[in-house]
């Protein structure tokens, strides 16, 4: 028996065209669920281009939380302490000394040795700056103390203040009237001062050699010592003898 002559739609997409074949029979047996079915199937394709193309801003809701950064703690910065003031704690020894400050010679100028210095120049009847410089401590160094207020004849006598700190002792031997005076032309021709040209240690002679030994980063003693006289030489160019 002769073999049937093979039909041109018979190839390996034979298969393709039967399940399109079917797919459209389905359509035309039950169309409205046929149409339910690509409605869905849009829908769906909607969403899916909405929430992967579409959105511009962060999800609220993202399926992958980033990792919190960890807070970065830093140690607080320290506050350096004020320096010490040679010349504060040197005005504020002599207040103390007289009466006018009840307190420690820190070295720190606050409002309590504002108003101890303006307390003493309102009693001697100077201009009231209320600030450190080496003309009140000449000035301080060379007045008497603070005269102690009487009891009233209706009050109690207090109890008498404590004595004045004594004196810090010197490191320089005493030099001699005709020694002291070539210091005392030293200090006055550099500019330290007022000082009496006479001979005698007295307290603004003191307080020049003070401040020459300060501004000279030597230590600060207010006698004529050795290394002191050697240095006024050399800056003021005299002979100390």
């Amino acid at each position: 028996m002769p073999k049937a002559a093979a039909s041109p739609y018979d190839d390996h997409d034979g298969r393709s065209y039967g399940a399109v074949a079917g797919a459209l029979g389905v359509v035309r047996r039950r169309p409205i669920d046929a149409l339910a079915g690509l409605v869905a199937a849009a829908g769906v394709v909607t969403i899916l281009v909405n929430a992967l193309a579409l959105q511009q801003g962060r999800h609220p809701a993202p399926l992958f939380r980033d990792a919190a950064p960890r807070p970065v703690t830093t140690a607080p910065a320290q506050t350096p302490l004020p320096a010490r003031d040679a010349l504060v704690a040197d005005i504020q020894e002599a207040l103390i000394a007289r009466g006018y400050l009840d307190g420690p010679a820190d070295g720190m100028f606050g409002a309590k040795t504002a108003t101890a210095i303006s307390a003493f120049e309102e009693a001697h009847r100077l201009p009231s700056t209320g600030a450190v410089s080496e003309r009140l401590l000449a000035t301080v160094l060379s007045a008497p103390a603070k005269p102690k207020a009487q009891p009233s004849p209706s009050q109690p006598a207090q109890t008498p203040a404590a004595a004045p700190r004594p004196a810090p002792a010197t490191t320089g031997s005493v030099a001699s009237a005709s020694k002291l005076m070539a210091v005392q032309r030293a200090l006055a021709k550099l500019g330290y001062g007022p000082v009496a040209i006479d001979g005698k240690m007295g307290a603004a002679t003191r307080a020049a050699i003070s401040g020459f030994e300060r501004d000279r980063r030597l230590p600060v003693t207010g006698e004529p010592n050795a290394q002191t006289v050697k240095a006024l030489q050399t800056v003021s160019g005299m002979t100390i003898e």
